[in-house]
């Protein structure tokens, strides 16, 4: 008898690393509206096995959103190295906050600072979908180039709770 394993059906966190913790606690509080509810640092062996790496020294910061968990992650031992990654790179990844109003939200990153990859758009029958027609979207980054998408949702882009 084979048992069923129930899990990974929950986020906790995403973790981005960043070259300042100072810089990008600003940045995330000013995005998000939200203060980062700890700061801390974990360095040491065990933490640097787990990770697969020699030896890490990591101070930390964690923003607390309605959903998911922000850790926000700068290096000091072993150094951080910049990498860029574009969207449709293997091993990219981008983090998407969801918002009501996708005009709202533009005008709230401007206010900010942050300048979109593009104006937003919303999803229609010439972008080759059969379903979500109505969902709004809009893509940025983050001070050090992590990508970052807002979407306003419809249909199968809203999630699991939402739809039913």
């Amino acid at each position: 008898m084979s048992q069923t394993y129930k899990g990974f059906s929950r986020a906790n966190h995403v973790g981005i690393t960043v070259s300042s913790l100072e810089a990008s606690i600003a940045f995330y509080e000013a995005l998000t509206g939200t203060k980062v509810s700890n700061v801390d640092q974990i360095g040491g062996a065990r933490m640097a096995r787990v990770q697969g790496l020699e030896d890490t020294q990591i101070k930390y910061a964690n923003l607390q959103l309605d959903n998911l968990n922000i850790d926000i992650l700068e290096y000091v031992v072993p150094q951080a190295e910049k990498t860029s990654y574009r969207n449709n790179q293997i091993s990219a990844m981008h983090l998407c906050f969801e918002v009501d109003d996708i005009d709202a939200a533009m005008a709230r990153l401007k206010e900010i600072g942050v300048q979109p990859e593009g104006e937003p758009i919303v999803f229609g029958e010439e972008d080759g979908l059969r379903s979500g027609f109505g969902t709004a979207v809009a893509y940025f980054r983050d001070p050090d180039g992590v990508n970052l998408e807002i979407i306003s949702p419809q249909g199968p882009f809203r999630r699991k709770a939402e739809q039913a």
